[in-house]
């Protein structure tokens, strides 16, 4: 092999080194929130942002059993006082579950939700590490939050728990993008 093939080769490698290392760069506001695909719990395909359609949106992630209690409180106060106006989508990360009892999780979940809360709520079953550096998790016991603009770019984030301060912030974010009252 000659010297200049090892260089485009090395030069190739970085390259794609590079790129990944932009996939798992933590996500701050003003950036774009990379496509997300999945299933919803009623096995529905959903596509994040472009499932918004032009409107704000709040993503909600969670990873734990306890998270997800987190994340209920705020998708239920969401749906409560911005219902069509911004929608509330929940990832539901379980690719640490064993395999065995994803399917005991799954119903569980089910059983706890509201049905029209269902069809906005995705479950991924891989990339979990990946989330947790994009989101900067420390701590799998609360939920995080994500408001993004219309055009898909984050405009507020969330890691701590649901509290009626945090809730007030938010509400505030999403009143700024919305149109004024007529």
């Amino acid at each position: 092999m000659t010297r200049c093939s090892i260089l485009t080769i090395a030069g190739l490698l970085f390259v794609i080194q590079r790129a990944g290392a932009a996939d798992t760069a933590p996500l701050h506001t003003g950036d774009l929130f990379p496509q997300l695909s999945g299933l919803t719990l009623t096995n529905k395909s959903l596509e994040l942002p472009a499932v918004a359609s032009g409107k704000p949106a709040v993503i909600v992630f969670s990873f734990s059993r306890s998270a997800g209690n987190d994340a209920r409180l705020w998708n239920e106060h969401l749906s409560k006082d911005f219902s069509n106006a911004v929608p509330d989508y929940q990832v539901i990360v379980l690719e640490s579950v064993p395999r065995l009892l994803r399917g005991t999780a799954v119903s569980g979940i089910k059983n706890t939700m509201p049905a029209a809360s269902q069809d906005r709520s995705m479950v991924l079953y891989k990339d979990e590490k990946l989330w947790k550096l994009r989101l900067a998790t420390s701590d799998n016991n609360r939920a995080y939050l994500l408001l993004l603009g219309a055009d898909g770019h984050i405009r507020w984030s969330n890691h701590g728990a649901f509290g009626d301060s945090e809730y007030a912030r938010l509400r505030s974010e999403i009143e700024k993008l919305l149109p004024p009252h007529v």
